[in-house]
């Protein structure tokens, strides 16, 4: 049998060496071409108002808080939350047998004196006694009268306002000390809303200035006016108190709630205003990327305010220009970019 002859070919170190390189060079030129997917806006002047906003609660434009002024027991409570009453109706009825109230002394000593000035008046007019007797008689009423009254008003208390009863605290049976809190009543037409701004934000508020009332429970806002804006912090929180008042015709919004109040503390006209992701920092720079011709250009530029996800930008890109907003995080200046979105505002 014949031997079979097996060839081998070697290729040169050289030849190797050029063929790696060139596959190399290939791999690098398609990895460079590559481009990079983002999305863009195209920048355009825009009016920007900016809002400060604070947190406050509601309180009638009139409201009283009702303490007990003795120490007893509640008899009867005669009105319910939320019901309208009239300044001197009876909210709330105490033990008038009491030992504290003296309620029923000082009704006997009233129908006594009473008594007793009836039948002075009649003989007075009769000429039976001196205008020194009926004088008297006539002042032991008017003191016994007085005391009857104050103590009537220590048993059933009154509200001194009209308005809505907000919150009841006391129920039938309860025994009370002296001065603890039975309801509160409040107007409710009309609210008003206290809260304190840093030294820093109060130059922004005036007499007079419209706020924006927004409550989460509430579908619809309400405006409001500044009336009172301090001229000093408070010593203990360091904050100016402002107090707003706002018509609540509708009856939306009741006193307790907690709101969150706007203002408008500047109108910036025709500013550039981009989404504060887009900005990056680099090399403790903000810096954005910008496409022209499908190629990122870095742009450094200067920032101005925040506006709750947004910034404006006051140089450092111009009106037209195409801004990355997604994707720059893998850019560098000259890098190609392929545009999947542009939208002509992204905020």
């Amino acid at each position: 049998m014949g031997k079979k002859l097996v060839r081998s070919f070697l290729v040169p170190p050289l030849a190797a060496a050029v063929m790696l390189s060139s596959c190399s060079k290939q791999e690098d030129t398609e990895t460079e071409q590559r481009p990079v997917s983002v999305e863009t806006i195209v920048v355009q002047p825009t009016s920007e108002r900016v809002l400060r906003t604070y947190t406050a609660s509601l309180e009638g434009e009139q409201q009283a808080d009702i303490y007990a002024k003795i120490a007893e027991a509640v008899e009867k409570v005669r009105v319910k939350e939320g019901q309208k009453v009239q300044a001197g109706q009876v909210l709330v009825s105490l033990d008038k047998t009491g030992p504290s109230s003296m309620y029923r002394t000082a009704e006997s000593v009233f129908r006594n004196a009473e008594k007793s000035h009836r039948k002075m008046d009649f003989l007075f007019k009769e000429g039976a006694v001196a205008e020194s007797q009926y004088d008297a008689a006539v002042t032991e009423y008017e003191v016994a009268k007085a005391d009857f009254d104050a103590a009537a008003k220590l048993v059933e208390v009154e509200s001194p306002i009209g308005g809505t009863v907000t919150s009841l605290d006391v129920t039938a049976g309860d025994y009370l000390y002296t001065g603890q809190k039975l309801a509160t009543v409040a107007s409710t037409d009309r609210l008003r809303a206290r809260f304190g701004v840093n030294a820093r934000d109060v130059a922004y508020f005036s007499e007079g200035a419209a706020v924006t009332i927004t409550a989460d429970e509430i579908g619809r806002g309400l405006s409001g006016r500044v009336v009172s804006v301090a001229g000093s912090a408070d010593p203990l929180t360091r904050a100016f108190p402002v107090e707003v008042l706002l018509d609540n015709g509708e009856g939306l919004y009741r006193p307790g709630m907690f709101v969150r109040v706007s203002a408008v503390v500047a109108e910036l006209d025709s500013v550039l205003v981009v989404p504060r992701s887009a900005v990056l920092t680099l090399e403790g720079r903000p810096t954005t990327f910008v496409v022209v011709d499908g190629v990122a250009h870095k742009r450094l530029v200067e920032l101005d305010r925040d506006l709750s996800g947004s910034v404006v930008v006051s140089s450092g890109l111009s009106p037209g220009d195409t801004l990355v907003t997604l994707g720059q995080n893998y850019l560098d200046d000259g890098f190609r970019v392929k545009l999947t979105a542009t939208e002509t505002d992204g905020r």
